[in-house]
């Protein structure tokens, strides 16, 4: 019966590795053969049953390599940028995306490289501390290169569709919040930044999607309903914004508000479903209703079909509040396409 493996040195702390790395840590060529490691391309390899993450893949890659850059999607994910459900979520199967300066290498199953020219402040430098082992140690800080967030969204225009390519914006140039965002108090991005990246062979659906951009929106579903809203025609809301009182005092924040008809709505996401919330809602849409305005409570459901439900019950919100056309609503409330469309804050 073959002994056990002898175990990996602490200069080998990795659930992926580079076949390099641990050779010049004095690991032998047959022990990288045990069955305690798994090979998942040439020169790479993982520790059997630790399971590993996109990440881990890139910083062996980034720690071999110091030219290579995390690209794409896989940027995107790293920096937790939103991605349509099909590319938010990253498993094995699904390539990792790398930029190597000098040439192309072999694209495989694992890693697919990819050849941009990046320009100086392109490619931000960072550090990321990888999930920890089985035993609940600590990894060390792994270094990494990423495209920068602007960067990044000029590069998923080939792949992502125009509402998309406004919902990575909106979520690159909307201002945190302080409560519940600590150590961050400015956005990602300013809009004179994306406006710089809206360049190569995709620049003209980069400039159309920063036109429809506007900072205020708190998640990838209210920039849906924002422009499903402002497609069917519906006067533009402002986002996030007090809601103010017949008493001229401000109350909390809606998602979407029509100050003129005295309208707000609110996306209701799966949180809300708690009881401690729904009680929070409860207490709210009585103080809206106080307030004299009308809430329109909007779900998941009322997104499928193009948003098509939720259109209906905010135009009948509006309807019955004095809005009639969207010729009627001053030049603040036009519809986005019109000759005094609102521009970005």
């Amino acid at each position: 019966m073959p002994s056990p493996p002898a175990p990996l040195p602490d200069t080998v702390p990795w659930r992926v590795f580079t076949r390099a790395e641990a050779l010049r840590a004095g690991v032998s060529a047959e022990r990288l053969r045990r069955s305690d490691l798994r090979r998942l391309r040439p020169g790479l390899l993982a520790r059997t049953g630790w399971g590993f993450t996109e990440s881990d893949i890139a910083a062996a890659i980034c720690r071999t390599d110091p030219g290579a850059v995390v690209v794409g999607a896989s940027a995107a994910r790293m920096q937790r940028i939103p991605l349509p459900q099909d590319e938010d979520s990253w498993t094995p199967e699904v390539p990792v995306q790398i930029a190597i300066p000098g040439g192309r290498r072999g694209s495989d199953d694992v890693v697919r490289w990819r050849g941009p020219v990046l320009h100086d402040g392109e490619v931000r430098s960072t550090r990321y501390r990888l999930p920890v082992t089985p035993d609940g140690a600590a990894l060390p800080l792994a270094p990494m290169r990423l495209t920068t967030r602007a960067r990044t969204w000029r590069d998923l225009a080939p792949s992502l569709s125009h509402s998309w390519l406004v919902v990575v914006a909106d979520h690159l140039v909307r201002r945190p919040r302080p409560q519940l965002e600590h150590g961050r108090d400015a956005p990602w991005c300013t809009l004179e930044e994306l406006d710089r990246a809206c360049t190569g062979r995709r620049a003209g659906a980069l400039r159309r999607a920063l036109e429809q951009v506007r900072i205020g929106a708190d998640s990838p579903q209210e920039t849906l309903l924002r422009l499903a809203l402002v497609k069917a025609g519906l006067p533009e809301p402002a986002l996030n914004v007090p809601l103010i009182g017949a008493d001229g005092l401000p109350r909390h924040e809606p998602d979407f508000l029509w100050p003129q008809y005295r309208v707000c709505a609110e996306y209701e996401g799966k949180h809300h479903n708690e009881p401690a919330q729904i009680e929070r809602d409860i207490a709210r849409a009585r103080r809206v209703a106080s307030a004299g305005w009308t809430e329109v409570r909007l779900s998941a459901r009322d997104t499928r079909h193009d948003c098509a439900d939720a259109v209906r019950v905010v135009r009948e919100a509006l309807s019955a509040r004095g809005w009639g056309s969207s010729a009627d609503a001053p030049p603040h409330l036009r519809p986005l396409g019109t000759d005094d469309a609102p521009r970005r804050p």
